[in-house]
């Protein structure tokens, strides 16, 4: 948790898909670190959207998570990653806060130029997520 955490707009979102009846959003968290309907649930069959789709699209990889969570398996990751050689012509764009993970996952990962990757900064003290990030091989990186 950091306080980029705080006030999550997927936080609040999950809650009320959840309200709404969303399958995808009926995961309940922890009340101290999540909340309704937003516990970490792997969707395996979302991976196969992307190759139906013919034309290019911008894919915001988890948006309503952070794919280098810990409890996100390896495997589950390197399936993102496979989708994403796949369909070279989607440009996917992944954020997290957890660079320490992307690091140590990065030299694993052939990195293609459809995949932008990020890391969020929302203080001073988190500054070191960018040194992270600079480890990372992708094409193209971006901070925010």
């Amino acid at each position: 948790m950091s306080p980029g955490c705080d006030r999550c707009y997927a936080q609040t979102l999950a809650k009320r898909l959840k309200a709404m009846g969303s399958p995808k959003y009926q995961n309940d968290g922890d009340p101290s670190t999540s909340g309704p309907g937003f516990r970490l649930t792997l969707h395996r069959s979302s991976l196969d959207v992307p190759r139906r789709w013919s034309a290019p699209r911008l894919v915001f990889v988890g948006s309503m998570s952070d794919l280098f969570h810990d409890d996100v398996p390896p495997g589950f990751i390197a399936q993102v990653f496979e989708v994403i050689r796949e369909t070279p012509q989607h440009t996917y764009e992944v954020l997290t806060k957890r660079a320490q993970r992307l690091s140590r996952i990065a030299p694993g990962v052939d990195w293609l130029p459809n995949l932008p990757m990020g890391v969020s900064v929302e203080t001073r003290r988190h500054g070191f997520r960018i040194d992270h990030l600079r480890q990372v091989p992708a094409a193209n990186v971006v901070g925010s």
